[in-house]
């Protein structure tokens, strides 16, 4: 069938060959995103490549797109996982570090969520001896991962120099499209037109909502945007696990009545990462997705860094369709 949505993958250790990268387009697979926050465009070439090989093999076009690094704040100092219990208390520069800004804003009984809110810690003490945390929420931590205050807004610039570096070689490399993330303002859009103007690159604007002030500023930021991205991972962060529904649904509704297309992204099939078959609470989470309007949907590491990669694409693709002829069947 003729598909109306947008499915895209993510570029990762499961999923960058060209074998692996035609499975997916096999699959239903039609866009895939590079996350700059994890491997730079340059660096990405041989993935890259394989992609373009795959198109040509298949026939199909998969549209590329880079996530920007933005104003995001990561885990610092971390070469490889490492697993942290609950209970476990963390000492910060020891362990991992976090930028200076974030250890500047933080303060005593502040609560630190890592990685999207998978890990959670509390400040337990502030001095000139360092920060230190207790885990309230312990699990896997990876290198490069989100962190997040709960409660505060840490405001940075829009792009940072790595951004700029890769938006010169956007071209080069057939970028389609761009991820703008944490947006907040008008201004953070228009810098990133200027600075795709300025270097000739005449891509989409996909702008991510994942903070208070994004989702305050929704109806003035849509004219700036081709399409608006509901990053609920760190917009779960922003405004809080219970009211995340809410919001995404306000979202959407200002969406539909702009005739604005939204993509829906994170932790869709987050249980087929961990035991190879999604929850009823997933698949039913993709169908009213897709059956409310959302004109693309994104698996993030539930293929890229997963050994369920294939399972995860084929029950998305399979759930996606499903949908759209029961949507136009009605129709």
């Amino acid at each position: 069938m003729t598909r109306s949505i947008k499915i895209f993958g993510t570029f990762g250790p499961t999923l960058h060959t060209r074998e692996q990268i035609i499975d997916m387009i096999e699959l239903g697979m039609n866009g895939i995103r590079l996350n700059c926050s994890h491997v730079s465009l340059v660096d990405a070439k041989e993935w890259i490549d394989a992609l373009h090989e795959a198109m040509e093999i298949t026939k199909k076009h998969v549209e590329l797109v880079v996530d920007l690094k933005g104003p995001e704040i990561r885990v610092l100092h971390l070469k490889e996982k490492i697993r942290i219990l609950p209970g476990e208390m963390i000492k910060i520069e020891e362990t991992f570090d976090l930028p200076a800004l974030v250890k500047e804003k933080i303060d005593y009984q502040d609560q630190l969520q890592v990685d999207d809110g998978k890990l959670l810690f509390e400040v337990k003490k502030k001095d000139e001896e360092g920060i230190l945390l207790e885990t309230i929420r312990g699990g896997t931590l990876y290198p490069h991962k989100s962190v997040a205050i709960e409660g505060k807004e840490i405001v940075l610039p829009p792009l940072c120099q790595d951004d700029i570096e890769t938006i010169k070689h956007i071209s080069e490399f057939g970028v389609e499209g761009v991820l703008m993330p944490f947006v907040r303002s008008e201004r953070d859009l228009i810098d990133l037109k200027e600075t795709l103007d300025r270097f000739q690159c005449p891509v989409k604007i996909y702008g991510k909502i994942e903070s208070r002030q994004g989702v305050e500023n929704i109806r003035s930021l849509l004219p700036y945007m081709d399409e608006v991205v509901i990053a609920r991972g760190d917009l779960g962060n922003a405004v809080g696990l219970c009211s995340l529904p809410i919001v995404q649904h306000e979202i959407e509704t200002i969406c539909r009545k702009a005739n604005k297309p939204y993509m829906i992204v994170t932790q869709l099939l987050e249980m087929v990462s961990l035991k190879g078959i999604p929850s009823r609470a997933e698949v039913d989470d993709i169908f009213h997705a897709i059956y409310q309007g959302a004109s693309s949907i994104m698996l993030t590491g539930e293929v890229a860094n997963s050994k369920y990669a294939k399972e995860a694409m084929h029950i998305l693709c399979e759930v996606s369709e499903n949908t759209l002829q029961y949507k136009y069947k009605e129709r």
